[in-house]
């Protein structure tokens, strides 16, 4: 008996895209989560409205400058975007990555790829 679990639990830790459910006996996909962001911050409204955008980008595509009232948490899905931020500095933004934007910070996204980009946006802004 010790043999089996023991077996069991070498076959679910490291089984590869399969694991056995013990109670049924049936074999089903397994799911993982990896993480793309972990802060310690302070900035986070008392009270926010949460706006959650699937932000798309056609090839050449861009937001225009803006900001936002509140902190962002900004998830890129698939493609690769370019920001720029208000001081001018740059960064690529791509697909798998996660990433901070502070309240009120000047950027503009842009798609200088050829091929779309989409992002999940959360936008924690202060409630009214």
């Amino acid at each position: 008996m010790k043999r089996s679990l023991v077996a069991l639990s070498v076959l679910l830790a490291f089984g590869g895209g399969m694991a056995v459910d013990p109670l049924a006996g049936q074999t089903r996909p397994r799911m993982w989560a990896d993480l793309l962001l972990d802060l310690s911050i302070e900035e986070v409204p008392k009270r926010a409205r949460v706006h959650v955008n699937l932000d798309h980008w056609e090839p050449g595509a861009e937001t225009g400058r803006h900001r936002h009232p509140g902190p962002t948490v900004f998830v890129m899905l698939d493609g690769e975007v370019e920001e720029v931020l208000g001081d001018g500095r740059t960064r690529g933004l791509k697909a798998g990555q996660a990433f901070w934007k502070p309240a009120r910070t000047d950027h503009n996204v842009r798609n200088a790829s050829g091929r779309s980009a989409r992002a999940v946006a959360v936008h924690l802004d202060p409630a009214p």
